[in-house]
C-alpha cells in the first residue's frame, strides 16, 4: 500500500491521538511506528508524484500542525510517497540517528517568519533598493540574537541581501522574541514588519531521500 509522508514525531507524544485532532477533509492520518519514533502518513492511490497543489499544501499543514500540538515534529515536504511501509520503516532506520538528532533540536522551540518591506511607496518598490536591503539586514540580525537559529527566505533583488527570515525561538522566550521585533519597529519607522507564528519547524528540516 502506498503511503504518504507527512511527518516523523516521537511516538510516546502522539499515542492517544484522534483523527478529530485532523480537520482535513478526506486525509485520514495514521502512525507507523519505529522504535521510539512514528511517522504520520496517509493512504496514497497509488504510488507516484502527483502534482503539488494549493489544496495539498494546506491539508499537509493541517497534518502537520496537528502532531506539533502535541510535541515535536520533523514535517515532511509536500508530497513524499513511499511505496509500502515496511519501506518507510527501512528509511526510518537509515536516518534513525539524524531523526532522533533532529527532533532533540527542535524540541521545545517553535518557528517565526518574519518579512520586511518598506511601509510606504509604490507597489512595485516595496521589496526593492539598497538602502532598504542594509536596513533589513540590521533588523534581521538583532533578531537572530533572539533565536536559536535562522535561515534566509526571501531576498532583495539586486544587492542579493534578505529581506524575509525564519527564526527558530525556544517556546519560553516566544514573547521576548515579539518584544525585539517591535523594538525593530521603533528603530525603523519606515519599514513594515510582518511576523507569523509560532509555526512548526518548516524551514529547519531538511529529509534525505532517494538513493
Amino acid at each position: 500500500m502506498p503511503i504518504r509522508l507527512h511527518a516523523v514525531a516521537i511516538a510516546e507524544a502522539q499515542n492517544g491521538t484522534s483523527t478529530s485532532e485532523y480537520p482535513v477533509s478526506g486525509i485520514v492520518p495514521m502512525f507507523v511506528p519505529f522504535r521510539d519514533l512514528c511517522a504520520v502518513v496517509s493512504e496514497q492511490k497509488a504510488f507516484g508524484i502527483d502534482e503539488t497543489t494549493p489544496e495539498s499544501i494546506v491539508a499537509h499543514q493541517a497534518v502537520v500542525d496537528a502532531v506539533f500540538r502535541r510535541g515535536s515534529v520533523l514535517p515532511a515536504p509536500v508530497g513524499v510517497v513511499f511505496r509500502a511501509p515496511d519501506v518507510l520503516k527501512r528509511w526510518m532506520e537509515l536516518h534513525y540517528v539524524s531523526l532522533t538528532d533532529a527532533l532533540e533540536f527542535v524540541e521545545d522551540r517553535v518557528a517565526a517568519r518574519v518579512h520586511i518591506e518598506r511601509a510606504d511607496g509604490k507597489p512595485g518598490d516595496l521589496e526593492a533598493g539598497s538602502d532598504l536591503a542594509a536596513a533589513a539586514t540590521e533588523s534581521l540580525r538583532a533578531l537572530r540574537r533572539k533565536a536559536v537559529a535562522s535561515v534566509p527566505l526571501r531576498m532583495e533583488a539586486v544587492t542579493g541581501l534578505a529581506l524575509s527570515a525564519a527564526f527558530l525561538v525556544d517556546h519560553d522566550l516566544w514573547k521576548d522574541f515579539n518584544h525585539a521585533v517591535d523594538e525593530q519597529r521603533d528603530a525603523h519607522h519606515l519599514l513594515h514588519f510582518d511576523v507569523t507564528g509560532p509555526w512548526a519547524p518548516y524551514d529547519f528540516v531538511r529529509m534525505q531521500f532517494g538513493g
